[in-house]
């Protein structure tokens, strides 16, 4: 009785080890997922040439139009 108790519980101890390894797992790539995500949108914002530029729309239909 004594044996079977204690093989459950070995049981339980390793199935509850493993349950903590991939709740840490989950949570490191969470951070890797938002890190990346993140900086890959504030880069392609920095880097796009005419975000932070005033555009006269005028101009550019009488460029379009031809006028």
């Amino acid at each position: 009785m004594v044996l079977c108790f204690n093989g459950i519980f070995y049981h339980f101890q390793i199935l509850e080890d493993w349950r903590y390894i991939a709740m840490v797992i989950d949570r490191f790539q969470l951070y890797v997922f938002l890190v990346v995500t993140v900086t890959g949108s504030m880069g392609i914002l920095i880097d796009a040439p005419h975000i932070f530029e005033y555009v006269d729309q005028d101009k550019v239909k009488a460029k379009i139009m031809g006028d």
